[in-house]
């Protein structure tokens, strides 16, 4: 336990305190408001008349998950969401835990790079997948909070689940877990390592990927190693200097993204050589186990 984190309740102390349905809606209404509300304008809002069963359920979210700010005259004060409190109602607008995804499969503009057919989202509960319908090439399969999607046209998916996948990319890269926010550590496994997955053999071209695992809640998943690596200076220098900003291009736009451009050039100490061209120009980086990136140099092609 880090020096500046205090236990303050246990999980299932925290969970029984919002589990009321009035003191959830207590915390809707502090979320929705503009500014910290009095306390008899909160209990309107929330619909309660008692007031002294609503006195008791809002004491109960007092300190942890509701904050009471004394007014500058001195006067009763005004209440207002904690850090905590924000989390909880954050946690529900999600999606993530009262809602599913669902509906029929949306174009997403790009052709596979394999045999050229038009790639699709498609929809399954908790997941959005981009593949293609000819040939199965699978880009990505990732969870993804129903929220999300709300107020969004069904055509816009594609490019909503871009800016997700990319913020999901960054999260990873400042070594912080997309689930409990707990540190996240980061390795390059190659297939030539003595336990790799099942699925990383040479015999599909694929030599190495890049395993996420959160230290705290023990989440993990895998990346390709030029996805892992998609905000380094030195790649989002080289597409700039192209006329390409990765910021906009959806990430199936990239060929190199689905392609094999990563290959091992040394197994001890692990190095592996990343590549690929823009027009007639070649990006060339080393990267070790840590996936720090070691060389790096430009060449024509």
């Amino acid at each position: 336990m880090s020096d500046v984190v205090v236990d303050q309740l246990p999980p299932d102390e925290a969970f029984a305190l919002i589990s009321h349905e009035t003191r959830f809606r207590i915390l809707e209404e502090l979320n929705e408001a503009d500014e910290p509300l009095a306390f008899a304008r909160l209990r309107e809002r929330v619909g309660m008349r008692d007031t002294g069963q609503f006195n008791y359920h809002l004491g109960k979210l007092t300190d942890r998950f509701v904050r009471k700010v004394e007014d500058d005259d001195g006067s009763a004060g005004r209440y207002k969401l904690t850090a905590a409190g924000k989390r909880v109602v954050g946690g529900v607008l999600s999606g993530g835990l009262t809602k599913t995804i669902d509906g029929e499969t949306v174009p997403v503009g790009s052709g596979c790079l394999f045999c050229g057919e038009e790639m699709e989202l498609a929809f399954e509960t908790d997941r959005i997948r981009v593949q293609c319908p000819e040939c199965g090439e699978m880009f990505t399969d990732i969870e993804v909070p129903a929220g999300v999607m709300e107020g969004h046209a069904r055509e816009d998916a594609p490019a909503v689940v871009d800016r997700w996948l990319k913020r999901y990319i960054h999260i990873d890269e400042f070594g912080f877990c997309g689930t409990c926010d707990g540190p996240l550590s980061r390795r390059v496994l190659s297939s030539g390592d003595p336990d790799p997955p099942d699925w990383l053999t040479e015999d599909d071209g694929w030599e190495v990927a890049v395993r996420n695992e959160c230290e705290r809640c023990g989440d993990s998943s895998y990346s390709d190693l030029g996805a892992a690596l998609l905000s380094h200076p030195a790649i989002v220098a080289f597409h700039h200097d192209h006329g390409i900003d990765v910021r906009e291009t959806p990430l199936w736009e990239h060929d190199w993204l689905s392609t094999k451009t990563a290959d091992v050039v040394e197994e001890d100490p692990l190095r592996v050589e990343l590549s690929f061209s823009l027009d007639d120009e070649r990006l060339v980086l080393v990267v070790d186990r840590g996936l720090t990136v070691v060389e790096e140099h430009r060449e024509a092609v």
